[in-house]
């Protein structure tokens, strides 16, 4: 029988128009977080009951969840950094266009690359969506530099260096983290000599290369259990520090913005009670 003629020019070209519309939560950074963490753990849960209503063999069902672990890591974490690049675009889009500072100089960008991302009405995406987003220290200089005061360097930072036990556990289980979805990602979840390396750095303990990702159901809950904490927290302090700078804007020039408007602007972006001035709103 012959082989079949495959037209992958065609096949290929085609698989970007294969799409669906984005989910209602995607309005919103932390729900649009949380919309497609919690699929990705419902994900596993459904293969995995409906794989214990079917006789299977247990090693290979065994070794298939293990690889959709490692996938279901993956998509935790990309979630992770999707929350970065959308909340980074939030403050930009709220902040650009009222200083005339150099706070957006953080971004390097080409101007094909930027002419690729931009929309009318989207800097912050035009900005924030081509890059990435999985470096701590990267991290933290741009949100200092985007939430700065006007015509300052800043001193917000999401990951201190010197800060107490809890800031400092955050970046380095954030790092192990980025780690772990480098090892998806590069290597296949292979982790070589130098990955191995890299994680005794970073959880201060034995770890062995040459050897396979084989993360456990509860390996990844507890990714997600921090991931989920971590975005709720970070989404806090971003919210409130973005306030007060709108605060320092409005007292400095009262024309620029009716602060009602944007405290409820705010707190239906943030989800969460924001305060401009002497103005509070909530997220209805």
């Amino acid at each position: 029988m012959p082989i079949p003629v495959i037209d992958f020019d065609r096949r290929l070209k085609r698989i970007p128009t294969h799409v669906a519309d984005l989910p209602d939560e995607a309005a919103v950074p932390r729900l649009h977080y949380e919309r497609f963490a919690n699929d990705s753990w419902a994900t596993l849960i459904y293969f995995e009951r409906n794989l214990q209503k079917l006789p299977v063999q247990q090693a290979a069902s065994m070794r298939h969840l293990r690889r959709l672990h490692n996938m279901t890591i993956l998509n935790l974490v990309e979630a992770f950094e999707r929350f970065f690049k959308e909340i980074a675009a939030v403050c930009i889009d709220q902040v650009g266009r009222l200083v005339l500072d150099d706070r957006l100089d953080v971004f390097q960008l080409k101007g094909d690359v930027l002419a690729a991302h931009f929309n009318p009405g989207t800097m912050g995406k035009s900005l924030c969506e081509s890059s990435t987003w999985l470096d701590c220290d990267q991290i933290n200089r741009r949100f200092k530099k985007i939430l700065a005061d006007p015509f300052s360097d800043g001193s917000f930072q999401l990951f201190p260096k010197n800060a107490g036990p809890a800031q400092s556990d955050r970046k380095r289980l954030v790092e192990i983290v980025f780690q772990l979805r480098h090892s998806i990602v590069h290597n296949a979840a292979v982790v070589t000599e130098s990955d191995a390396l890299k994680f005794q750095l970073l959880t201060r303990s034995p770890v062995m290369g040459s050897r396979v990702l084989w993360p456990s159901k509860g390996d990844v809950w507890y990714v997600k259990l921090f991931l989920d904490k971590t975005v709720d927290e970070l989404n806090e302090e971003v919210g409130d520090r973005l306030a007060s700078l709108m605060t320092t804007l409005h007292a400095d020039n009262p024309n620029l913005f009716d602060p009602a408007t944007k405290a409820q602007q705010l707190a239906e972006l943030f989800r969460r009670p924001v305060t401009i001035g002497q103005v509070i709103r909530h997220p209805t």
